[in-house]
This record gives C-alpha cells, structure tokens and sequence, in this order.
C-alpha cells in the first residue's frame, strides 16, 4: 500500500501487498518513476511504456517512510515511521538498532555497553518496547553494561521501525517517556544474510512455499575486545546467544496463523585480579591500585512464545486474537574481595618520580557478597482491532490485554570494609563484632492478575488541508494494590499545504511542506517490580502507579536543497509528575526507594535535520535542551523528621544532548563508505544514599562524550562477478574504530576512604579505543 508519485510528486498509483501497481494518471516517455529496485532506490528510470518494478523489497537501509511519502503516521503526528536499510553499517556494538535510537530525538544514552536509553528526562524503565505487538521485557539483576549481552530485538529481521519520544496515541501501553514499536518481516522468498566480526556473529534465512513461511535468527555476542579496556583486568568469559523465528500459515487470504518465539541463554563471568585507576586534576593526581580476587557470575534465560491469529476481511480492517508467555530466569552470584591503596601522585614536573605514587592517604580491605535468583513468568491474552484506514472520514482502533505476572526474588547482598579505624565495634557491641557497610536480604513472592485496555479514535477535520483530530483513553487496573487508572490522550495534525502540492506539477508553485502537531494526554507507569522493592528488599505492594501528564507542541517542514530533500523537526515539550517512586543509579541498575514520595517536572525542546547530506545517503543532526527536577518527603537520618526537599536534578537530568548518525561515500568509488555515529551529552547528577540524595548539589558525572566510526567497501553482485559467482547478492566490509577520540567516559563511582576518613570518589571509566572488523554477506 505504498503510494507511487513522479518526480514532481504526482501521486500516479499505489501498490498493493506484492508491491505491484496500476498509474491513476497517464504517463508518457521521459517521466521519471521513484521506486525501489532489489533494495536500492532507482530515482532516474524513465517511463517508457508498460513496464514492471520490483518494488518496496524488504532490503538494508535506514530511511524515514516520511521522505519517500509512504504514510506519515496520519493520526499519530508524535510517531516517526522508519523502515530498516544498511543498519548494520552503523558503527554499532551489539549491532542492534538501539544504538540508532539513542541518536533520535529525545534520546540520550551515556554508556555504550548497554542497550538502554533515556529519553527526555526518563529513566530505561519508562521506555515501551515492542515486536509485533508483544510488549518486550528486559531481565531485572543486570548491574553493568558489559553484562547485558544482546538486546531482543534482532537487526537482521526488522522491517519496520516507529518511534516516539512522547505524545503517542493511547494503543501503546503504560509508560511515562517513549515507545519504540518494532514489525519483524513477512518472507515472501527465499533468502538469508550472515555476519561474521570480532564480537558478534549472525545468520538469518528466511523462505516461503505456498501457504507457509517464515525465518530462523540467531546471533552469537562476545564483548571481551571490549572488557579489555575497562577498569577492572582479569579473565572475562562471556557467551550471549538467543535465536529467534517468526512462522506465518496463512489459512485463506484473509486469515493466518503466526507463530513468533525467542530463546536467549547468557552466561556472563569475570575473575578479577587488579584494578589500577588514575583520577584528580592535573595539581591533584590520584591512583588506586587494587589487588583483586574471587569470582563474578550472572546467567539468565529468555524465552518468549507467542501465537497470534489475523483476519483480515479488508484492506481498512484487521482484528488481532493473541496469547504469548514470556519467561525470565536469572542468577547472580559473586565473591569479590579486595585490597586496595589510594595514593597521591607526584605532579611536579622537574621531579624524577614524575607521575608515580608520592604518598600513601590510605590503604584498606573489602569483600562483596551477593547471592541473588530472580524468576520472572508473564502470561498474557490479547484482543487487538483496527476499523477504518487513517485516510478515512472516520478509523478507530481498540485493544484489550490480560496479564498474569508471577515474581520469585530471593536476594543476598552484603559489602564488608576494613581499613585503619574503619570498621571497629562502636560502644556497647562486641569488640570481635562484623560490621557491614550494606546487608540485604529477602524471599518474596509476588503473583497478580492485571488488565489492560485502550480506545482510540481518528477524524479527519478537514481532507483539503489534512486536519485530523486523534483522541483515545486508555485504562490499567491491577489486582496487587486494588487500583484503577484511566488515561485520557489526544493529539491534532495539520498539513495545510499537502494536498495542493501533490496537485501542483510545477515545483516554483508549490508551498512550503509544513506538519503542525500537538498533543495533551496522561502517561502514567503502573508500578512493577522493581518499583516495589526498596534497597533492604522489601516490597511495597501498595505502592500506586507513578503519574505523568504530558503537553507536546510540534512542527516539522519538508525542503529541498538542489534535488536532495531534507526534513527539520522541532517539538516543545512540559511533563508534569506526581506520585514518583525516587531511584538512584548502581552503574546500569536502578534502585528504587518503593514509596510514592515525590513529584516532579520536565521541560524541553528537540530539534532534528534529516536529510541527503550526500545524495543517496540518509543522515541526521539531533540536539536537544531539557531540565528535570523532583521534590522529595523523606524522613532525615539526622533529625529522624519528616522533610521535604527542595526541587533536586532527576538522576537523569542531561541539560543538554547532541546526537547524530552521519553517512558519506567516495564521490568517483560510492561502493567506498564511511559511517559516523556521535553522541554527546552533559554531566548527569551521581547521588549517594542517606541524607546525602537529598542535597541540591550533589557530585556530576562528566560529560559523556564519544565518536564511532566505521570504513566500509560495499560489493554488488551486479558490479562484481565474484559476488555472483558465489550465489551471494551483496556484500560488504566493515573496519569500526568504537571511541575514536579515547575519550575516558565515566559511569559512576566507587566509594574509598583515607587514614583521616576523607572520602574519595574514583570513577568507574568506561571503554577505551577498540577496532573490530565485520563481513556481511546476503543471498
């Protein structure tokens, strides 16, 4: 269903589900077609006669479905539609389209390890996840990026891509910043693609025969060339493999069966032996040395089932029948124990002992002792219905979900420290007395049904001038604290000049392409878990769904610069919160207090330029201005009060964020590439716990600052015989050279005292400078 214009932008036809069209309007020799030819875009084939095209092949690529005019999320003018092309030629770590993700508007990330993303101001549990339709979970006792592995969804396999920082419609579930909305391909022929690289290797191969089709994935990740250049040194030994299939058996022509399954098995450890860290300013230098021992070990398995019925009577209408069960299982376990001095540096220049230890400030022992198993099991049932395309007068869509959640923790954590005067028995307890720095223990057990459901209506106001009006509500109630919540959204699009220019042929006639948009609504997060369970592990089963009210205003406007088109985006936003559960940052894991204690706001403006920078190539600038700030009841170790703080930075507050994904090609070689992926931001808060969360000027984690790139030469099987010799179709290889400019990022820090108490915080670096080289071959 994918609208064919010419070159002046004349609407000529519109395929149907194979790609093939009939033209509404003669054409006559010398027009020129738009179209997509075995994945590449032909922009200078001239009509001449009846002829065919291959059109709309699920190739590579990354490519807003705005600049090509095939829909533009008509009835939801907040949700950004893509469509995947040559993703994989994006300098990217686990080669998944979330480092993507963190370039697109709203989106901030500041570790590199991880899949995870911010996005205005919200944490990565506010963040919706979805593949075709299945709301996708992440495992719960990740602290660290390194351990994370592969994320679910599988780059090789998507066809599609929607994105929406905020203000999207009320069919996306119960989450207060984003949603990202991901469709796995219809194989409709044979084929299949591998990659092979220095951390991760995949294979794909799809097929279709009669009434059956589908596909196999699997992926195999190993981030050792990374973990070399991380602070702690020792054996890393990692294994993250998951393979997945989506089979489709299609009844009759409206009627089709689906089967999606995932099976992820991890297994992460790391024997430590030293962790040497230099940090201070160029007066006041300091290291760390730490000699180290023990053993750190996490696995966890993801499987996920899902079957799902389709009817589809016509084009405009489609009804959904689906049932999936996701299951979780993760153990963590870990015996670490260290000894560590903290030295002063020698930073006088004339000195011979230049940069080596001038001082001893204080020396000290520790063990961490963990013993954690988390078991996560979520059955659910869903109906989901859409009557009414958004071209019509009148569409709505409706949707009901029934979950069943089943939680089993048992945690064991505790932090032992020892240096002079350090750990010794105050009055009143034993002299040989074993004083913890943090000891947590707990067995829960949580089950609970919840229900979901969501109505949602679009009208088009006015045909002539695309105004159309999208309004929905959206309800959540769940049987573990008794409550209700209803969700009330809305948003308004206006293209004032889009149809005139599609009747317009001659260029210097046509207006300028502009989209208003805004929307209002409530987004709250129901709470889960994690929310619940506080740092001493116990759960809060009461705790109440966190709320959020959005206002979004937004503007987007098409232009062309010579024959190249290009698209600036600006979208103004006010989040007010309520009822937030406070949290602080471990690394990657957040640790929530469990109480509903504080409220909070979030404003900002996002700016984005998409565009052929160079012609053929797409690329995009995003920067983005925000502030976010909570007021939080606590009661004071101090005073043993009930306070309430000031307005804080959210642990999240990145004031100010550049993202950007940059495409080139040698002019007289375009097969030569080269690929650049920026991401910069500025220092996020770093909170302790105690009383010390609570002041208004806590330590800030530098800026976060890195610069992938990636040199490839691309091989065609129409320009190179080997290529076709070997049955392949194309081909390409890639040099990534991750953190160019070995910028020491930081994440966090860790904690040590001297001989006179003074504490030291000594940044956790993230990775250094690494080249990893991939081939990708597709037949």
């Amino acid at each position: 269903n994918a609208n064919i214009r010419l070159s002046d932008d004349v609407q000529i036809g519109k395929t149907d589900s194979l790609g093939y069209f009939i033209s509404t309007e003669k054409l006559f020799p010398g027009d020129i077609v738009f179209a997509y030819q075995k994945g590449e875009k032909i922009s200078g084939h001239r009509w001449e006669g009846a002829q065919g095209f291959d059109l709309l092949w699920v190739g590579e690529g990354l490519e807003l479905i705005g600049e090509v005019r095939i829909g533009i999320s008509q009835g939801d003018p907040f949700l950004e539609e893509l469509k995947p092309k040559k993703i994989q030629l994006n300098p990217s770590i686990g080669g998944g389209i979330e480092s993507l993700v963190k370039t697109f508007i709203g989106a901030s990330t500041g570790n590199e390890l991880s899949s995870q993303y911010s996005v205005r101001g919200g944490n990565y549990d506010e963040n919706l996840i979805y593949v075709n339709d299945i709301e996708i979970l992440r495992p719960q006792l990740i602290s660290s990026g390194q351990q994370e592995g592969l994320s679910f969804i599988n780059a090789d396999l998507v066809q599609s891509i929607k994105y929406s920082a905020g203000g999207f419609g009320a069919q996306y579930g119960d989450k207060m910043s984003s949603v990202l909305d991901v469709s796995y391909f219809q194989p409709d022929s044979f084929r299949g693609a591998c990659s092979l690289g220095t951390m991760l290797n995949s294979a794909m191969v799809s097929g279709k025969k009669n009434n059956l089709s589908g596909f196999v994935g699997i992926r195999n990740f190993n981030n050792s060339l990374l973990t070399q250049s991380l602070n702690v040194q020792g054996n890393y030994s990692m294994r993250f493999t998951d393979i997945q299939s989506l089979i489709t058996y299609s009844l009759t022509r409206r009627i089709s069966l689906d089967f999606l399954g995932n099976f992820a098995h991890n297994n992460y450890t790391l024997n430590p032996t030293n962790r040497t860290t230099t940090f201070g300013t160029v007066q006041n230098a300091y290291q760390l040395d730490v000699g180290m021992d023990g053993q750190e070990s996490l696995k966890y398995r993801y499987v996920l089932g899902s079957f799902t019925v389709r009817f589809k009577p016509s084009v405009a209408n489609e009804f959904k029948w689906m049932i999936n069960h996701t299951s979780i299982e993760e153990q963590e376990v870990f015996d670490v124990e260290g000894a560590y001095y903290l030295n002063q540096l020698d930073r006088d220049l004339g000195s011979k002992t230049y940069g080596k230890p001038l001082k001893t400030l204080g020396y000290g022992y520790y063990i961490d002792h963990g013993r954690n198993k988390m078991g996560s099991g979520i059955t659910q049932v869903a109906h989901l219905g859409k009557l009414g395309k958004p071209t019509d007068k009148f569409s709505w869509q409706y949707g009901i979900r029934v979950n069943r959640e089943t939680i089993h923790d048992k945690i064991l954590e505790w932090l032992y420290n020892d240096s002079a005067e350090y750990n010794i028995a105050p009055f009143g307890k034993m002299e040989d007395s074993i004083l913890f720095d943090n000891y947590t223990y707990a067995n829960n057990t949580i089950s609970s049904w919840r229900g979901k459901a969501y109505l949602s209506f679009l009208v088009l106001l006015n045909k002539s001038e695309q105004l159309w009006l999208s309004s929905g509500i959206r309800a959540n109630y769940s049987s573990l604290n008794q409550e209700f919540i209803a969700m009330p959204r809305m948003s308004i699009g206006w293209e004032p000049h889009k149809n005139f220019n599609v009747r317009q042929r001659i260029d210097s006639l046509k207006k300028p392409d502009l989209l208003f948009k805004f929307a209002l609504g409530a987004y709250h997060q129901p709470s889960f878990y994690r929310e619940m369970r506080n740092f001493e592990g116990r759960v809060n089963q009461n705790l109440l769904s966190q709320k959020s009210w959005h206002a979004l205003l937004g503007f987007e406007r098409f232009f062309f610069s010579g024959s190249r088109k290009f698209k600036y985006t600006a979208e103004a936003y006010y989040k007010q919160y309520d009822a937030l559960v406070p949290y602080l940052f471990d690394n990657i894991r957040i640790r929530y207090y469990g109480n509903n204690s504080a409220k909070g706001y979030a404003w900002g403006i996002d700016q984005r330029i998409y565009g052929e920078f160079t012609k053929g190539l797409e690329s995009w600038f995003t920067l983005g201005i925000m502030q976010s700030k909570e007021q939080i009841d606590y009661v004071s170790i101090k005073t043993g009060s009930l306070t309430t703080s000031t307005y804080l930075r959210r642990p999240t507050d990145r004031r100010l964020n550049l993202g950007a994904v940059f495409q080139d090609q040698m002019p007289n070689n375009p097969s030569l590439r080269v690929n650049l992926s920026l991401n910069i931001g500025t220092g996020i808060p770093y909170y302790l716990d105690g009383d010390a969360r609570y002041t208004n000027t806590p330590n800030v984690i530098p800026p976060y600052r890195r610069v992938d790139i990636g040199f490839s030469k691309l091989f065609d099987a129409k320009k190179n015989t080997w290529i076709d010799k070997l049955g392949l179709a194309h081909a390409w290889l890639s040099l990534d050279i991750f953190n160019i400019l070995a910028i020491n990022n930081v994440i966090g820090y860790s904690w040590v005292k001297d001989l006179q108490n003074n504490r030291y915080g000594v940044p956790d670096y993230l990775t250094g400078r690494r080249i990893n080289l991939r081939l990708f071959a597709s037949f």
